[in-house]
């Protein structure tokens, strides 16, 4: 049985998510796709099995609040679904007939971060489980201005039937350079209420950690601790070693590296090298080169992940086949980031149940239990209140600014003002 090939990719769109849906796509995902297919790391002709698609900050936070982020999804379902198939078609070697075809799998959003995961008919038909989807709000009180969402999918990956589950997990964590604790609470948080609940009501509810392959990105935010030189920013060929030296001292600097080591956040996950790109933010909306004067720049787009097959000698486990950025995309002050993995043909042992990756957790590694499913729901509803209470009236003051924002407060002062006069002579008449 061949291995399974993913191509994950997270990208913070900067809020312009509506423009990406005329934009041209094809830098962000396919030109990956043509490159996965030639990659000599990769058996020849490969194509991603599945492809799971992150965004953060999909819209205006007006709109996301009110949760108006429907059209936008759907356009942009269909745009993705339309242009993987049909390069996937053009790269499959004439010998074979037949149309490639992506199809979705599963899709979840919350707030403005969005989860897309799609299959490739030809190698996964009949071959995927039922999946599950969660969402959870990070921000106080349950709000989703930033956010968890998730996906539980299971694989028939053993010659005689068996399953792994594949967990997709895209977020996005506390913004500002002071906020590492926030962040690290937040992750915690994922851990113990990002829950998967089973159809059987009274069976426990699934942790992200409940699974063989666990896959987490998003814009978690961590930064540099300071700014770096010009010239070890600045986008180059993979093969400069100058430039490959410059970026190993800035991973130096990264606070994500240092806050993993010392074992408060993402225990047991792995990533690829960051030397191989820029750091993705905060870049210069409308340029491929230039970073922001007003940020520390960082990697705060990542793609880490954990397997069952993982060990010490590092054989029969998930290979990173491909990790970089996509700088050509503008319209944001992100990069985004993609990744190609290829998860290794299981062995013959694979039994009926999914194999599980607790045993290769660090024997220091905080289980954190599960947040009862009543409390989670009270903080999805509550969430969802303060979202809708802080949504609409902003799309009301837009409205009324004719879409500029401080216009629609100034006629909306205006408004208020005159009705209070008003209100008044009613009273004192």
């Amino acid at each position: 049985m061949p291995p399974l090939n993913i191509f994950l990719t997270t990208w913070n769109t900067g809020l312009q998510g509506s423009k990406a849906q005329s934009q041209d796509l094809t830098s962000w995902l396919l030109p990956v796709l043509q490159r996965t297919a030639n990659d000599p790391e990769l058996p020849q002709g490969s194509i991603p099995d599945l492809y799971v698609i992150g965004v953060q900050e999909l819209l205006p936070v007006h709109l996301a609040f009110a949760g108006l982020s429907r059209p936008v999804l759907t356009i942009l379902t269909e745009r993705i679904q339309s242009l993987l198939s049909a390069h996937a078609t053009s790269l499959t070697p004439e010998k074979h007939t037949g149309k490639e075809e992506y199809t979705l799998v599963s899709r979840v959003s919350h707030v403005g971060v969005a989860l897309w995961v799609f299959a490739r008919s030809k190698t996964m038909n009949s071959k995927l489980g039922k999946s599950l989807t969660s969402s959870l709000g990070l921000y106080y009180g349950g709000m989703g201005n930033k956010s968890a969402v998730g996906v539980r999918l299971p694989v028939k990956r053993g010659e005689n039937g068996g399953w792994e589950v594949l967990t997709f997990v895209n977020t996005h964590l506390e913004a500002h350079d002071h906020n590492i604790p926030r962040r690290n609470t937040q992750y915690q948080n994922i851990l113990s209420s990002l829950v998967f609940q089973p159809s059987d009501p009274l069976a426990e509810p699934y942790q992200i950690f409940d699974t063989s392959h666990l896959f987490i990105m998003g814009d978690l935010n961590y930064r540099l601790t300071k700014r770096p030189s010009a010239e070890s920013l600045r986008e180059g060929a993979s093969d400069d070693i100058q430039l490959e030296k410059e970026r190993n001292e800035m991973i130096l600097l990264d606070t994500l590296k240092r806050e993993q080591n010392a074992g408060r956040v993402f225990v047991g996950l792995r990533e690829g090298e960051l030397n191989r790109f820029a750091p993705t933010y905060k870049r210069v909306v409308g340029q491929v080169e230039g970073y922001s004067k007003k940020r520390i720049p960082g990697w705060t787009d990542r793609i880490l992940f954990a397997s069952h097959t993982d060990d010490l000698s590092g054989s029969n486990t998930t290979q990173i086949a491909h990790y970089s950025s996509t700088p050509d995309l503008t319209i944001s002050d992100h990069k985004p980031v993609h990744a190609v993995l290829s998860l290794p043909a299981p062995s013959s042992s694979i039994a009926a149940s999914a194999p599980h990756l607790a045993p290769l957790l660090p024997a220091s590694f905080p289980r954190t239990p599960a947040t009862s499913k009543e409390v989670i729901w009270a903080w999805r509803l509550m969430g969802m209140f303060l979202d809708r209470l802080i949504g609409w009236p902003w799309c009301v003051v837009v409205a009324l600014g004719g879409g500029n924002e401080r216009t629609g407060l100034g006629v909306g002062a205006f408004i208020a003002m005159v009705w209070g006069v008003w209100w008044s002579g009613v009273w004192s008449g």
